[in-house]
């Protein structure tokens, strides 16, 4: 791996490794921290184009066990009350790959999405209650040949039998990037029906910053099911309308229906407007709208949560051969 992404791993696990707990003992679901593995791809919709694929490993600390650095950080946002709200933080690895319509084409359609892979470390800092979640999330890595998306997709079809992309020395060519993701979501309780089913719906608002994407959004979800007080929502990788993997299961059995809309207002995407700071493939006709919806169910048995959603996605620009639908499969366990 180049020494950009050592320096990236070192200072991320530096900065938000836990080395101070303070535990909060009067909820023992909480006292506990989250691994979580997320695998989203479009093989759920039938394809092999545009988001194809993308792989996130995570770990959420127990409730207020904390690195010192970061509470005293965050008492100090305004928006955070932590008089009554859970703080955690968490570190993740992510790797997406994003191809043009026909990976058969050793030279792509330029009027088509380039090849692109994104590989970086997440820093996130989340403080929640029973009814609102606020998400605080750093991106740093790289993309380009570093992030290693042509070893990848190479390798995998190898494996699969599947066929061979051809267009990868086209891709966008090597950029630090960064993203500072924000969001806040509401829940709120409905009615309770029959055999003990529960109800929520839920409000979030939210935005990115950076050279890779900035954009601002908002959506909508509602769920029906047992035991909706674990989580909110299932873990996935953003951009989406999703939780932030602080799976807490309060009955040894639950599940729950899901389904939202998601809508965002986008000013940057580097898979399709290209390099910031150098030349290379990108798309001439970016949509600024996009679109998503999902839907999904998520069971979990004591400590262990398995996830599906599907998702349905908007054209992101006008040439894109119809929309993007893909799978997201989740395992979190609570430890």
């Amino acid at each position: 791996m180049p020494s950009f992404h050592h320096s990236v791993i070192l200072s991320a696990l530096f900065v938000l490794a836990p080395l101070a707990s303070a535990q909060d003992e009067g909820d023992t679901s909480n006292n506990r921290g989250v691994w979580s593995l997320t695998s989203e791809n479009d093989l759920f919709g039938g394809t092999d184009r545009n988001y194809t694929n993308g792989v996130r490993i995570e770990r959420v600390s127990p409730a207020n066990d904390v690195f010192p650095v970061l509470n005293w950080a965050a008492e100090r946002l305004p928006f955070l009350d932590l008089e009554r709200r859970n703080l955690r933080q968490g570190l993740a690895l992510s790797h997406a790959i994003f191809t043009p319509q026909d990976i058969t084409q050793s030279v792509p359609d330029p009027d088509d999405r380039p090849y692109a892979g994104w590989l970086y470390l997440s820093g996130t800092v989340v403080a929640s209650d029973r009814h609102i979640q606020d998400v605080l999330q750093l991106n740093l890595g790289v993309v380009g040949p570093s992030a290693l998306g042509e070893f990848v997709q190479t390798n995998w079809h190898e494996m699969i039998g599947a066929p061979q992309p051809q267009g990868w020395d086209y891709q966008l060519r090597d950029e630090p990037g960064i993203e500072l993701i924000a969001q806040r979501m509401a829940l709120f309780d409905g009615p309770d029906l029959p055999l003990g089913l529960q109800t929520d719906f839920g409000f979030y608002g939210g935005g990115a910053l950076g050279n890779v994407r900035t954009y601002a959004g908002t959506g909508l979800v509602g769920r029906i099911g047992w035991d909706l007080e674990s989580d909110f929502g299932p873990p996935r990788i953003r951009p989406a309308l999703s939780g932030a993997g602080t799976f807490s299961p309060e009955k040894p059995l639950g599940a729950y229906l899901f389904a939202g809309l998601d809508g965002r207002v986008v000013l940057r995407d580097m898979f399709l407007d290209g390099n910031a700071f150098r030349d290379g493939p990108r798309v001439a006709d970016r949509n600024k709208l996009v679109g998503d919806f999902q839907a999904g169910l998520a069971v979990h048995v004591e400590n262990v949560q398995v996830a599906f959603t599907y998702v349905h996605r908007t054209e992101e620009f006008q040439r894109q051969a119809g929309p993007q639908r893909f799978g997201a499969v989740s395992v979190s366990v609570a430890y």
